[in-house]
């Protein structure tokens, strides 16, 4: 089937790259008319509607509208010389606020900011008398261009007003950091690209391949943003910036790692003697069955993520899915008609039809066909050293920190020196009457069980309605921390304790939205990563016509999954010191180190498996397909894994998130499928294909497509 689908790709160019280019082109205007629905800045984003944070969020959206913005920042107020701020100082601010007010009001001074910011609250100066701060909304998410727009013209009138003064305002939180990481996003793109063209100019010595490799990636991918675009507002999800930052990453990543597939073995049939175009179609129908396995498997790991509790989760998931399959299906069609229609200039380079030396695979091979006992040993022991670090492993729910150097970092600076942390964000305890107003005796057995819990350092009356009264309860802790979302769930129990008579309670916040995630990700965790294994474990049964040989591999991937997340600990809360690493990291690791683990093992395996229908003993079938699928699965994991450590530039959760899978990326090609799981299965021997016969001695060579690429000089030599 593939050979007779890249014969028909290969014959008939223009016309695939036509029909991609209509596909892409109506996808990219939809979206482009559409525009990206955000996901909100608030942290009951994706929650499920049960818990009891985003019950709290709801009362006080529909009760107090005005305090509703989809976007927030605060302008924080210092004087230059770092004195306490004198009486006409705080005049000074108080009249700046107000004529502030007065033009995002009627837009004077400029550009209109109407649509994009209101003054929320002002005259706030902390009790050193350092700092006061006044809050600001936005109508549009932090995301959007109109709101990174509205804090340049903030940032700007402020400087402007203050200018000659003692005073200086600085703008910070979540639209101003979104402001300030538009540079860094742009950075981490910049540098994605760019490491990708070098590996490839690195791995075919070809300045064609490489520009045309990328470009035609970046067409697809505008294709698949746009797709998830248009189903957003078809289906009502929003895209948040885990998904964002990690789409591009998986569609360079994945769809270069196809195309490497793809041209080793193009060049292989180039040494064989095919031309041009036989040797194109040649590539696609030896490669199709290994991509579409490699694909699936990813795929099935991704939409296990449906199950989620959490919404984000449920985005994400079929999502980078849908990327997968989209370069599954760029790689098989559309790459190979660009590469057809190029012709022979595609293939200039003598260095694709000499027949390079076997020098760091053929060691690697002698290695384990020679020693697989102690190869195997050395590779358990080395993961189980990285696995023991897991025990270390505390989920952080801080959000992506302020781009060092910004304004946004130095304003949240200025105001931690005025105020304690748990003031920047108050948890809310919402009383909601059923039908009348709440009583002042019930806000104050509401306030006393919130302040009688340990780690609150004070509860007091908030806003108040017809129908609803708030208690704002501060915390001692960062109102991040663990140690914070402990004494929330604390909270939680003090207040539901005693059942307040004719009205309800729910406890709401950052905070409190925080601990509700924790609890939906350790439900997550328990469900998805068995599901995920196993969903992966079928399309290797599948693949391998087998049952041992699945439960070997995929015991191998599940222990370089445990070494993987140690090496993150080990780097980032050791090394680096931070308290914790991202709370989702976990399992959105474990999701691509399982399925690339998979992906590369299926490279390997599946030589391996044709070496041993061809006669060959199981040592001399491992040595050679180490020999010959070794560089395909080196050149496909370092692009991997460069493509993900770009993302450590931005910092943040992305970062950590991007070194983890990374590192996974390394384990999987240079640890597992190079060396492990080739030894594992020479010892086992011919029962490792139990219940199959077709490894058996003396089994038919019947013709099979072969699922590896074959010689590549930059790993061999």
């Amino acid at each position: 089937m593939f050979s007779r689908l890249g014969h028909s790709v290969t014959r008939h160019p223009v016309l695939v790259i036509l029909v991609w280019l209509a596909v892409v082109g109506g996808l990219a205007a939809g979206g482009f008319a559409l525009g990206t629905p955000q996901a909100p800045d608030n942290g009951t984003a994706g929650l499920p509607t049960s818990a009891e944070s985003v019950r709290a969020q709801r009362t006080l959206d529909a009760t107090f509208p005005s305090a509703k913005s989809a976007a927030t920042a605060t302008v924080v107020f210092t004087r230059t010389d770092g004195r306490p701020l004198t009486g006409a100082d705080q005049r000074r601010v108080d009249a700046e606020l107000t004529d502030l007010a007065g033009r995002v009001r009627d837009g004077r001074g400029g550009e209109d900011p109407r649509a994009a910011v209101t003054l929320a609250h002002s005259g706030t100066v902390s009790p050193n008398r350092l700092v006061q701060i006044a809050g600001v909304g936005f109508d549009k998410v932090s995301a959007e261009d109109a709101t990174t727009n509205a804090v340049g013209h903030l940032r700007s009138q402020l400087g402007d007003d203050l200018a000659g003064t003692s005073l200086r305002a600085r703008v910070t939180g979540d639209a101003a950091q979104a402001k300030d990481s538009v540079l860094l996003g742009i950075l981490v793109s910049s540098g994605m690209v760019v490491a990708i063209l070098a590996l490839l100019l690195l791995l075919f010595r070809s300045v064609l391949v490489a520009f045309t490799t990328v470009f035609t990636i970046a067409a697809v991918g505008q294709g698949v943003a746009a797709l998830l675009t248009i189903g957003a507002h078809v289906f009502d999800y929003t895209l948040d910036a885990t998904t964002t930052g990690l789409l591009p990453v998986v569609l360079f990543g994945v769809g270069t790692d196809y195309v490497v597939f793809l041209l080793f073995r193009y060049r292989e049939r180039l040494r064989h003697g095919d031309d041009h175009r036989t040797a194109l179609a040649a590539g696609v129908g030896r490669v199709g069955e290994a991509v579409v396995a490699s694909a699936l498997a990813v795929a099935a790991s991704f939409a296990v993520l449906l199950v989620s509790q959490l919404g984000s989760f449920r985005v994400l998931g079929p999502a980078l899915g849908i990327a997968v399959l989209a370069m599954l299906f760029a790689s098989l069609t559309l790459m190979p008609a660009v590469y057809a229609l190029l012709g022979k200039r595609f293939a200039r380079s003598a260095s694709w039809r000499r027949e390079p030396t076997a020098r760091v695979s053929g060691r690697a091979a002698s290695l384990v066909s020679r020693r697989p006992g102690a190869v195997a040993a050395a590779g358990i022991g080395l993961l189980a050293v990285g696995a023991l670090l897991v025990t270390g492993y505390h989920p952080s729910y801080q959000p992506d920190g302020y781009p060092q150097g910004s304004e946004s970092a130095a304003g949240y600076a200025d105001l931690r020196s005025g105020f304690p942390a748990g003031t920047l964000s108050p948890t809310h305890v919402v009383v909601t009457a059923d039908g009348s107003s709440v009583p002042a005796s019930t806000v104050r057995e509401v306030q006393r069980a919130a302040a009688s819990v340990p780690g609150v350092a004070g509860a007091a009356p908030g806003q108040t309605s017809a129908t609803v009264s708030v208690v704002d309860v501060r915390l001692a802790d960062d109102p991040l921390s663990e140690r914070a979302l402990d004494t929330v769930a604390a909270v939680e129990r003090a207040v539901h304790a005693h059942p307040v008579a004719g009205a309800s309670v729910a406890v709401g916040g950052a905070t409190a939205a925080y601990n509700d995630v924790r609890h939906v990700i350790d439900h997550d965790m328990r469900l998805i990563l068995p599901l995920a294994g196993l969903a992966i474990g079928l399309v290797l049964v599948l693949m391998l016509r087998s049952v041992l040989a699945p439960v070997v591999l995929m015991a191998s991937v599940g222990l370089g999954f445990l070494a993987t997340t140690g090496v993150a600990v080990l780097v980032f809360q050791h090394v680096l010191g931070k308290p914790g690493l991202v709370f989702s990291m976990p399992l959105v690791v474990y999701l691509f180190v399982a399925s690339i683990g998979t992906d590369y093992n299926i490279l390997m395996v599946g030589r391996l498996r044709e070496e041993l229908r061809a006669g060959a003993d199981p040592r001399t079938a491992v040595r050679t397909a180490v020999r010959e699928a070794g560089p395909t699965v080196a050149a496909a994991g370092s692009v991997l894994a460069v493509s993900f450590a770009i993302l450590t530039i931005g910092g943040g959760q992305l970062a950590e998130i991007g070194f983890a899978v990374a590192a996974g990326a390394l384990i999987s090609t240079f640890v597992l499928a190079f060396l492990l799981a080739p030894a594992l299965l020479t010892l086992l021997g011919r029962a490792a294909w139990w219940p199959s016969r077709t490894a058996g001695p003396g089994a038919a060579a019947r013709p099979e497509r072969e699922l590896v690429g074959a010689t590549m000089s930059t790993w061999q030599r």
